[in-house]
């Protein structure tokens, strides 16, 4: 009893952990709203079910339009890219292709995309309709203004000998410029330019050599600087231009603007650092970031890469649901109908036995969709059909248990023995079938996109609360309830409780 008890103990632990995410209140429903409302507010629903927000752009360029589908197949790998790294693995991004005017001048090419559960439109577009184009600059000086500076005096020869190496410097503003911090507003502008001096001659370091970039938390940040930044970790070949530019800026002294190096994001100026020491191992540090959504969005805007062209909206607003509310009630009615029949059969064929079967699918659920809404991942239709799938998957797995339970009692055994002697046979079956969809799902999660994306996640979630419901939390309840199974209930006519036939 004492390995039972164990059991119990994490069953009732794992239970309390899927139940906390759907019972604490984190979704958007009112506070009116009924207890099954708010429980369903905690779970991101899908376009197809919930609606969401539609962007489209059209690409600020002037090259044929073939070319216009090169470039848009680009920047749909890039936005792809981008929604997922945010969590928007249900969003959609489509080409889509127009020949006919409606009062109005319609591009040829244009990029849709389509993001569930957003009704903020202004938010979708800050991640989207970012180039998010990352660069590193010299800083050639440094003013307190609210309108853009003059030319700094005394750098006219400079400024003409970058001309000639295509890096006219201009303003930049501060990330953070218009803002208030203690009272003070910031109106910071560097002037930059877009290539860096090594010596006699000069290199260029941008985003494009960027491998990685995630979002941390600065835990001793320097006076007045923000508590997040993020860590940039470059190629082989940016490493090296970045040794080589870090190397001859740590020879400057502090008060030298040589000795500045800034980092650019979407024509503002991040961050202008001192170098102080040569850095050689490809790796980098974004500081001076006030919130960590601020660094995750940084962070995904840089990992993604450049848009491969300048984006400009040409449509949004906010959807409705693109399935009717009749085809989402039907869907769901049949799904709940098909776990009723389910639960009836199995109560019908395995009596006390099936009324375990009924309680792993109850208790499963409960865990699949307290995953769902921890992960924060988004339920779709094809989401539930994965859902509905792993109910197949519990029931399998108990009625190998149960039946391998009825041969172990036709042979005599104890109800206790024969329920751990099938446990001992039946477990590592389970987990071979099982093993292998999970791999499935994992491939599907790894290589599809979107809808693809959300059914893969349930599948796998289901799949393994499937395993759990079946070797732990339905051992426990058989265990508990040994007492009430009757082996003569299962031995054969003609046959005794030891499994000898009678002549």
């Amino acid at each position: 009893m004492r390995a039972n008890q164990k059991r119990l103990i994490v069953t009732v632990v794992v239970l309390i952990a899927a139940l906390l995410p759907l019972l604490i209140p984190h979704g958007s429903a009112p506070s009116e709203s009924s207890f099954f409302d708010k429980i369903a507010a905690n779970i991101k629903l899908g376009l197809d079910i919930k609606g969401g927000a539609l962007l489209e752009y059209q690409m600020v360029t002037d090259v044929s339009r073939d070319e216009m589908n090169a470039l848009a197949d680009r920047v749909i790998e890039v936005l792809r890219t981008r929604l997922d790294a945010a969590g928007f693995t249900e969003a959609t991004v489509e080409k889509i292709t127009a020949g006919i005017s409606f009062g109005e001048d319609i591009p040829p090419v244009r990029v849709r995309v389509q993001i569930p559960g957003i009704t903020d439109v202004s938010r979708a577009e800050s991640l989207v309709g970012k180039t998010g184009k990352l660069y590193f600059a010299d800083v050639l000086a440094i003013e307190t203004s609210s309108s853009m500076p003059p030319i700094p005096a005394g750098m006219s020869l400079e400024i003409s000998r970058r001309k000639l190496q295509g890096a006219e410097p201009f303003w930049l503003k501060d990330l953070h410029f218009g803002e208030f911090s203690g009272g003070v507003q910031n109106n910071t502008w560097y002037f930059v330019s877009p290539k860096i001096s090594v010596g006699a001659s000069y290199a260029e370091l941008d985003g494009s050599v960027v491998t990685e970039a995630k979002s941390l938390v600065n835990s001793q940040p320097r006076p007045g600087q923000g508590r997040f930044m993020v860590s940039l970790r470059f190629s082989s070949e940016g490493a090296r231009i970045f040794r080589e530019v870090t190397a001859i800026k740590a020879t400057y002294a502090d008060s030298d603007m040589k000795k500045r190096l800034a980092i650019i994001l979407d024509d503002r100026v991040i961050i202008a650092p001192l170098v102080q020491t040569q850095i050689g191992d490809g790796n980098a540090v974004i500081e001076g970031l006030n919130t960590i959504d601020e660094a995750r969005e940084v962070a995904i805007l840089v990992g993604s890469g450049n848009l491969p062209v300048e984006l400009s909206s040409f449509n949004k607003r906010v959807l409705s649901p693109t399935l009717g509310r009749d085809i989402i009630n039907a869907s769901l009615w049949a799904g709940l109908a098909g776990l009723a029949l389910i639960m009836i059969y199995m109560v019908v064929i395995y009596k006390n036995m099936g009324l375990v079967a009924d309680l792993a699918l109850l208790y499963n659920a409960i865990l699949l969709l307290g995953m769902v809404s921890l992960t924060g991942s988004i339920l779709t239709l094809p989401g539930i059909a994965g859902i509905v799938l792993t109910i197949g998957m519990t029931v399998d797995g108990n009625v190998l248990i149960f039946e391998r339970i009825k041969e172990e009692l036709r042979i005599g055994k104890t109800p206790e023995n024969a329920i751990d002697s099938a446990f001992s046979k039946v477990v590592w079956t389970i987990f071979d079938a099982n093993l292998t969809t999970i791999l499935a799902g994992l491939v599907l999660f790894y290589f599809g996109t979107g809808t693809v994306k959300g059914f893969a996640v349930t599948l796998v979630i289901g799949v393994l609360g499937a395993m759990f419901t079946n070797i732990i939390v339905s051992r426990t309840v058989l265990t508990g309830m040994a007492g009430s199974l009757k082996p003569e209930r299962f031995v054969k006519v003609g046959q005794t409780s030891e499994g000898r036939d009678v002549k």
